[in-house]
């Protein structure tokens, strides 16, 4: 597969956890990370901050998606800075757990402005560029969703 930098790969997770992300959002996915290149990506889940790692995902477990524009030179620098400056990010977990409660009784969401969850890594990165993707408050099923993502496996 043609892998690209700033590629989102959306996870179909196997784990009960996955499971219960992916029944409570009624989405596919459970899970987000960034592609750098053919072998790496950032990611953060529960039990780790953010941080670079070798893809671990077989193709099966995973759709990716790119964005739709053309990337100028500057917004890379800024995903770059961005992705830098973030790395050891700790994972918000409350805030992962209130876009559950949100969907299932309207509870407000909670987000610790110096914490991160996947879905709001991959908007914020691309906000860093200038780029709206979606509320950094999503869900992996709702990002997926973005007019200007397109899936391309």
């Amino acid at each position: 597969m043609n892998l690209q930098r700033y590629d989102l790969l959306f996870v179909k997770g196997k784990s009960l956890v996955s499971r219960t992300i992916e029944g409570v959002t009624h989405s596919l996915y459970s899970h987000v990370a960034i592609v750098l290149d053919e072998w790496h990506i950032a990611e953060t889940d529960w039990r780790v901050p953010l941080q670079v790692k070798h893809i671990h995902y077989t193709p099966t477990e995973y759709d990716v998606f790119r964005y739709s524009g053309e990337l100028t030179f500057a917004q890379m620098d800024a995903m770059d800075t961005f992705l830098h400056e973030k790395l050891n990010t700790r994972y918000d977990t409350v805030q992962a757990l209130s876009n559950g409660l949100y969907l299932l009784t309207g509870l407000p969401i909670r987000d610790a402005p110096d914490k991160m969850d996947c879905s709001e890594t991959a908007a914020r990165m691309y906000e860093a560029a200038g780029i709206n993707l979606a509320a950094f408050s999503c869900t992996p099923g709702e990002l997926a969703k973005v007019i200007n993502l397109k899936i391309i496996s």
